[in-house]
Protein backbone atom coordinates (compact mmCIF):
# COMPACT_ATOMS: atom_id res chain seq x y z
CA UNK A 1 0.00 0.00 0.00
CA UNK A 2 1.15 3.49 -0.62
CA UNK A 3 2.34 5.61 2.02
CA UNK A 4 -1.10 8.03 2.51
CA UNK A 5 -2.70 4.38 2.37
CA UNK A 6 -0.92 3.28 5.53
CA UNK A 7 -1.58 6.33 6.83
CA UNK A 8 -5.07 5.86 7.14
CA UNK A 9 -4.82 2.96 9.55
CA UNK A 10 -1.25 4.14 11.57
CA UNK A 11 -0.85 3.22 14.87
CA UNK A 12 -0.73 5.34 18.33
CA UNK A 13 1.37 3.62 20.87
CA UNK A 14 1.88 6.42 22.44
CA UNK A 15 -2.28 6.68 22.74
CA UNK A 16 -2.36 3.26 23.83
CA UNK A 17 -3.53 2.39 19.80
CA UNK A 18 -1.44 -0.89 19.26
CA UNK A 19 -3.78 -1.71 16.22
CA UNK A 20 -3.35 -0.62 12.70
CA UNK A 21 0.19 -0.08 10.79
CA UNK A 22 3.38 0.95 12.35
CA UNK A 23 7.53 1.04 11.62
CA UNK A 24 10.22 -0.27 13.88
CA UNK A 25 13.36 0.95 13.89
CA UNK A 26 16.00 0.12 16.31
CA UNK A 27 19.27 -0.75 17.79
CA UNK A 28 20.21 -3.76 18.65
CA UNK A 29 22.97 -4.89 20.87
CA UNK A 30 25.65 -5.38 18.21
CA UNK A 31 24.51 -1.59 17.20
CA UNK A 32 22.91 -2.79 13.85
CA UNK A 33 19.64 -1.32 13.01
CA UNK A 34 16.52 -3.75 12.98
CA UNK A 35 14.06 -2.43 10.57
CA UNK A 36 10.44 -3.31 9.70
CA UNK A 37 6.59 -2.07 8.67
CA UNK A 38 3.94 -4.15 9.91
CA UNK A 39 0.21 -4.02 9.88
CA UNK A 40 -1.46 -5.67 13.17
CA UNK A 41 -5.08 -5.90 14.17
CA UNK A 42 -7.09 -8.55 16.59
CA UNK A 43 -8.98 -11.05 14.22
CA UNK A 44 -10.61 -13.03 16.91
CA UNK A 45 -13.43 -12.84 18.37
CA UNK A 46 -15.15 -10.89 15.56
CA UNK A 47 -17.17 -9.00 18.22
CA UNK A 48 -13.95 -7.10 19.49
CA UNK A 49 -12.31 -6.90 16.11
CA UNK A 50 -12.05 -3.43 14.76
CA UNK A 51 -12.43 -3.36 11.10
CA UNK A 52 -12.44 0.70 10.52
CA UNK A 53 -8.75 0.03 10.71
CA UNK A 54 -8.77 -2.94 8.38
CA UNK A 55 -7.67 -2.14 5.08
CA UNK A 56 -10.13 -1.57 2.09
CA UNK A 57 -7.41 -2.26 -0.57
CA UNK A 58 -6.98 -5.47 -1.72
CA UNK A 59 -11.13 -5.62 -1.79
CA UNK A 60 -11.55 -8.81 -0.75
CA UNK A 61 -9.03 -8.39 2.23
CA UNK A 62 -11.99 -8.25 5.34
CA UNK A 63 -13.41 -11.46 3.44
CA UNK A 64 -10.60 -13.27 3.29
CA UNK A 65 -8.63 -12.66 6.70
CA UNK A 66 -12.11 -13.81 8.07
CA UNK A 67 -12.07 -17.01 6.42
CA UNK A 68 -8.40 -17.31 6.86
CA UNK A 69 -9.32 -16.70 11.16
CA UNK A 70 -12.30 -19.46 10.96
CA UNK A 71 -9.72 -21.89 9.79
CA UNK A 72 -7.27 -20.99 12.23
CA UNK A 73 -9.68 -20.83 15.13
CA UNK A 74 -10.78 -24.64 14.55
CA UNK A 75 -7.06 -25.52 13.65
CA UNK A 76 -6.27 -24.09 17.68
CA UNK A 77 -9.00 -26.11 18.65
CA UNK A 78 -7.77 -29.17 17.45
CA UNK A 79 -4.31 -28.25 18.16
CA UNK A 80 -5.36 -27.54 21.85
CA UNK A 81 -7.37 -31.01 22.10
CA UNK A 82 -4.52 -33.34 20.80
CA UNK A 83 -1.97 -31.33 23.28
CA UNK A 84 -4.84 -31.72 25.79
CA UNK A 85 -4.79 -35.66 24.92
CA UNK A 86 -1.63 -35.86 24.71
CA UNK A 87 -0.68 -34.87 28.19
CA UNK A 88 -3.07 -37.21 29.58
CA UNK A 89 -6.07 -34.40 30.06
CA UNK A 90 -9.46 -34.21 29.23
CA UNK A 91 -9.59 -33.40 25.54
CA UNK A 92 -10.63 -29.82 25.86
CA UNK A 93 -8.72 -29.07 28.92
CA UNK A 94 -6.28 -26.73 27.44
CA UNK A 95 -9.02 -24.60 25.63
CA UNK A 96 -10.87 -24.32 28.50
CA UNK A 97 -7.73 -22.96 30.26
CA UNK A 98 -7.13 -19.56 28.00
CA UNK A 99 -10.95 -18.92 28.26
CA UNK A 100 -12.53 -21.55 25.45
CA UNK A 101 -13.96 -19.47 22.56
CA UNK A 102 -15.01 -15.95 24.56
CA UNK A 103 -12.06 -15.98 25.62
CA UNK A 104 -9.22 -16.59 23.09
CA UNK A 105 -7.83 -14.00 21.21
CA UNK A 106 -6.61 -14.57 17.59
CA UNK A 107 -4.11 -11.48 15.94
CA UNK A 108 -2.71 -11.32 13.07
CA UNK A 109 0.61 -9.66 12.65
CA UNK A 110 1.79 -8.65 8.92
CA UNK A 111 5.39 -7.62 8.25
CA UNK A 112 7.01 -5.78 5.03
CA UNK A 113 10.37 -5.46 4.98
CA UNK A 114 11.11 -2.42 2.86
CA UNK A 115 14.45 -2.22 0.52
CA UNK A 116 16.74 -0.76 3.12
CA UNK A 117 18.70 2.53 2.24
CA UNK A 118 21.95 1.88 4.43
CA UNK A 119 22.27 -2.04 4.38
CA UNK A 120 25.70 -1.81 5.39
CA UNK A 121 24.07 -0.76 8.73
CA UNK A 122 21.52 -3.32 8.70
CA UNK A 123 21.21 -6.78 10.49
CA UNK A 124 21.16 -9.64 7.92
CA UNK A 125 21.83 -7.84 5.35
CA UNK A 126 25.75 -8.27 3.61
Amino acid sequence: LAVEEKEKYANDQAAGKIQGYGSKLANNACGQLEWEDYFFHLVYPEDKRDLSIWPKTPTDYIEATSEYTKCLRLLSTKVFKALSIGLGLEPDRLEKEVGGLQELLLQMKINYYPKCPQPELALGVE
